[in-house]
């Protein structure tokens, strides 16, 4: 049996920061299913609901997975009958910048960067509002530990936008935590273009089942996500530290 076959449906299951990128640029008769976007701080409930997700489609289909390693958040999750095709990316932040050698272009020139996009924005996933969130649940004391603990190690917070209009319309909400960033832990804030380059090609990778693409992983029916599929000759194994670098 071919890992990618022409014959079979496409489906989509990927994170909810995707949205805004996915729905423009997929048939509208594609199942896609979206997943809570706060799932990838908790990486054991992600590979919980993205299994979830895998085992509910009923016919051996091409699953589009819009994640990348994300914190070991995918390994184990299991194609039964299906073919997954997954970016061969460290972190979700590489598949909105375009490619993993960005990413890690990047993070040898600024370490340290926390990245926002429209998509965790929306949802409120961002230093800020963890912090409101905290104060909420517990008290400004834990909060304050809390934040730290998670956040301290960060020098940079990067606006991570696919157009100069999507820059402009997110900004007050980036500012805003960028203000709180910078009083706590004098982070500096930047504004970057992203790209959709690797997830354009991830898109047409059904199309395509004859064509190799080193940025992206392709699990056959009866596989699982393992770690080692996402690491080069020369990487280790990536430490965990959240969204970013």
């Amino acid at each position: 049996m071919p890992v990618l076959s022409r014959t079979r449906p496409t489906v989509v299951i990927a994170c909810g920061a995707m949205r805004e990128l996915l729905q423009d640029r997929i048939p509208k008769d594609t199942p896609t299913f979206y997943l809570e976007t706060t799932l990838h701080n908790t990486p054991k409930k992600l590979a919980a609901a993205l299994q979830q997700e895998v085992d509910a489609v009923a016919r051996p289909s091409n699953i589009i997975v819009g994640y990348g390693l994300c914190g070991n958040g995918v390994v184990g999750v299991k194609s039964r009958a299906h073919t997954l095709i997954i970016p061969r990316t460290h972190d979700c932040v590489a598949i909105f910048l375009g490619s993993h050698q960005r990413y890690v272009q990047r993070f040898f020139a600024n370490p340290n960067t926390y990245y926002l996009t429209r998509g965790w924005l929306e949802a409120h996933d961002d230093p800020l509002h963890d912090y409101l969130y905290y104060v909420k649940d517990y008290d400004e004391e834990t909060a304050d530990y809390l934040v730290e603990m998670k956040y301290r190690h960060y020098r940079r917070l990067c606006m991570l936008g696919f157009s100069q209009k999507e820059l402009d319309a997110c900004r007050p909400m980036a500012m805003a935590v960028a203000d709180f960033c910078r009083a706590r832990w004098g982070i500096e804030y930047e504004e970057t273009t992203g790209s959709t380059a690797l997830l354009e090609s991830l898109l047409k990778m059904p199309a395509n089942p004859d064509s190799a693409n080193p940025e992206i992983v392709v699990v056959p029916p009866g596989g699982e996500i393992r770690m080692e599929m996402f690491l080069g000759q020369r990487e280790v194994a990536p430490r965990p530290l959240g969204r970013g670098e």
